[in-house]
């Protein structure tokens, strides 16, 4: 059965199901099939986790996606004494159907699979995808979900966690680039500040951050 924390990733891409082309990032162009480029922004701020933050399981995982099967990666925080399962902190959705290239943009054939691995920043909340090449359908995107609950809530850096903050909170989105030092890009994203849930659909490998 799914956990509360588990459950809500999984309705957020039952909404984006609904809305592929709306959720498709804007990346930068030159890219064939995505879209015109969102305008970057000069002085983008990348969420940072709170000094009190638990690490994370693991900083890195590497996992096999197949052309023909679904597949989930999640990590979360390490538990806290007395628990057996820690806070969540990402999870990233790949569906059936859903790869079309692989590293260096090979074609896949329906049972090729790619060897996938996530290296996330133990600091920022930014995760970087490889291999380069991996393309996703625009049709059956893949899906990025991060928890920023454990972020540091002076998000403006004032000293004082006020209205200020909660307003940039507001403006929370997905960020990528696809290599270091091109610029951030903004993916059409949506942010579910209720439950402090970060989600965009992902077209192709990049470096993800969490920022505004």
């Amino acid at each position: 059965m799914l956990t509360r924390r588990f459950w809500l990733p999984v309705a957020i891409l039952l909404v984006l199901a609904g809305c592929q082309d709306a959720a498709a990032p804007v990346m930068e162009p030159g890219i064939t099939g995505d879209l015109v480029a969102a305008p970057t922004h000069a002085g983008l701020h990348i969420l940072q986790q709170a000094s009190t933050a638990p690490p994370l399981e693991t900083y890195q995982v590497s996992f096999w996606a197949r052309k023909d099967r679904a597949s989930t990666v999640i990590v979360n925080y390490q538990p806290a004494a007395g628990e057996s399962v820690g806070q969540p902190f990402l999870r990233f959705d790949v569906r059936k159907d859903g790869l079309k290239t692989g590293g260096a943009g090979a074609h896949l054939h329906h049972r090729d699979s790619v060897l996938i691995t996530l290296t996330i920043d133990p600091v920022d909340f930014s995760v970087d995808f490889e291999p380069s090449g991996v393309r996703f359908s625009g049709k059956r995107p893949a899906t990025l979900a991060v928890w920023y609950g454990n972020a540091n809530p002076d998000l403006n850096g004032d000293g004082v966690v006020d209205a200020a903050d909660q307003a940039l909170v507001e403006l929370l989105a997905i960020w990528g680039r696809p290599a270091k030092p091109a610029p951030w890009m903004k993916t059409v994203s949506k942010t579910l500040t209720g439950q402090q849930w970060v989600v965009g659909a992902i077209r192709h490998f990049s470096e993800y951050a969490v920022s505004w």
